[in-house]
């Protein structure tokens, strides 16, 4: 071959290579993208996933189509994408129980949470809120602290189903206050709010979101949050830790999760868009009316970093509460 032919071609394939790297990227998505969200419609991961989808549809050029496979506390979603293929198509809007707290809880959990999944963004938060019915004689944490001390039976506590993060919020208040509660699980939240409004059961900590019109209307009774800070739907109610338990924290976190192997240039896209959605403040004050908070713009190592640490603060937690589930 000629030397200088060969030089040519060999030239010819080097900018082919270097043209070929981001060409995935800028192919990508050419067809409808799906994310699967481990709950019915019309919870807050639901309304969260829909959110998104229909505002980064336009940027993508395609549909964001949400699909629902509810089941054990979304461990079933999650393990749908975890075994989907990594080509960008099945993405997760993943929940701190399916991807924190379930390692601690399922000896059996059908994923490995660090392995099988990519992290690209958290998205957003919603706190918990103790909440009592008003025949509860109890205006603050303290108070309550005190009626559960004295009362000959014990409070009746709800939460939407053993292991939810309404439950664990229960067993971490008993492990940092010694109180004795009973523990009321029920199917969900709706019908465990019905009996507390009802007077069935004497408190729950629940989704801001859920309890804020029945706090609003008085047929429940705020007495803390579960975060650090307070939350603006709620800005007159002091948080737990704010009342003297000190880093009390719980509540529910959403974050976008793809399989394990997943291109990098895909993970970029997504952080990206992700990323430019988060800092808008018009988007911020819509999910702040559906009850929830937005995360802060972050990068998936940033994800990967806050993830490890729930995955630790859980399993303390369920641990010393000795909860487990088959």
């Amino acid at each position: 071959m000629n030397p200088a032919r060969g030089i040519a071609l060999l030239t010819l394939a080097a900018i082919g290579i270097a043209q070929a790297v981001p060409v995935f990227a800028q192919a990508y998505p050419t067809r409808a993208i799906r994310m699967v969200v481990g709950f019915p419609p019309g919870g807050f991961t639901d309304i969260l996933a829909r959110q998104i989808g229909d505002r980064l549809a336009p940027g993508m050029g395609q549909q964001i189509v949400i699909d629902n496979r509810s089941g054990q506390a979304g461990i079933i979603g999650a393990d749908i994408v975890a075994k989907a293929k990594p080509d960008g198509y099945t993405l997760l809007m993943g929940h701190n129980n399916s991807n924190a707290v379930a390692p601690s809880l399922y000896p059996k959990l059908p994923y490995d949470v660090r392995k099988d999944f990519a992290p690209i963004a958290q998205t957003g938060s919603v706190a918990t809120v103790l909440v009592v019915h008003p025949s509860v004689p109890a205006r603050t944490v303290k108070e309550f602290i005190a009626v559960a001390g004295r009362t000959k039976e014990q409070l009746r506590v709800a939460s939407s189903g053993v292991g939810s993060t309404q439950h664990l919020a229960i067993e971490r208040f008993k492990l940092a206050t010694g109180v004795q509660l009973i523990h009321v699980p029920y199917k969900g939240s709706g019908q465990a709010v019905i009996d507390l409004i009802g007077g069935h059961v004497d408190a729950n900590f629940d989704g801001v979101g859920v309890v804020l019109p029945y706090i609003r209307s008085s047929k429940l009774r705020a007495l803390g949050v579960g975060t650090l800070q307070r939350v603006p739907q709620l800005p007159e109610v002091a948080t737990i830790h704010e009342q003297g338990l000190a880093g009390f924290e719980s509540g529910s976190w959403f974050g976008v999760f793809a399989p394990a192997g997943t291109p990098r240039e895909v993970i970029e896209r997504w952080s990206s868009a992700l990323r430019g959605l988060l800092a808008q403040p018009e988007f911020a004050d819509r999910i702040v009316t559906l009850g929830g908070q937005l995360a802060q713009p972050n990068t998936p190592e940033e994800f990967v970093v806050f993830i490890d640490r729930e995955i630790e603060r859980w399993g303390k937690i369920v641990r010393a509460a000795n909860v487990r589930l088959e």
